[in-house]
C-alpha cells in the first residue's frame, strides 16, 4: 500500500543526522550542503521530477542520478551528459541539451527550437533538421 513518503518529498536526507530516503529513492544534495531531498532516479520519474527543480538542485540531480534533464535550461556542457551537448543562444538567454546523434531529435524535436537555437544546434552537431 501507499506509505506517507509516497506522497511527500523527504528533505534534509544528507549528513550524520539526515533522514533516510525511502526504498528506491536517492538523496540529492545541493552543492553547498544547505538542502537535500530524496528523488527517484529511474528514467520514468527523473524526466518529470527534474524539470520542477531549481537550477542548483537540478544540476545536483543530473550528476547524482547520472541522467540528462531534457527540456530545461542548460548553461554549458556540464549540464548535459553524453551523448547530449548543451546548445546555447545568448540572444534568447536559453540553452538546451540536445543529442547530436538522435534521429528522433533531428526528425521531430529540432523543429520546436527557436530559429537561433536551431541554427546553433545544427552548427554544433553538424546536422540539419529534416524537412517534414
Amino acid at each position: 500500500g501507499l506509505q506517507p513518503w509516497d506522497k511527500t518529498t523527504v528533505t534534509m536526507c544528507h549528513g550524520p543526522n539526515g533522514r533516510p530516503c525511502p526504498h528506491g529513492k536517492t538523496c540529492i544534495v545541493k552543492w553547498d550542503g544547505t538542502f537535500s531531498q530524496c528523488m527517484d532516479c529511474s528514467a520514468k520519474h527523473f524526466a518529470k521530477s527534474c524539470q520542477k527543480m531549481d537550477d542548483y538542485m537540478r544540476y545536483a540531480a543530473i550528476h547524482t542520478c547520472k541522467r540528462t534533464c531534457l527540456d530545461t535550461k542548460c548553461y554549458n556542457d556540464y549540464w548535459c551528459l553524453k551523448p547530449h551537448v548543451c546548445v546555447t543562444d545568448a540572444e534568447s538567454n536559453w540553452g538546451q541539451c540536445a543529442s547530436c546523434k538522435s534521429k528522433k531529435f533531428w526528425h521531430n524535436s529540432c523543429w520546436s527550437l527557436d530559429a537561433n537555437l536551431k541554427r546553433r544546434a545544427q552548427t554544433r552537431c553538424h546536422r540539419h533538421c529534416v524537412h517534414r
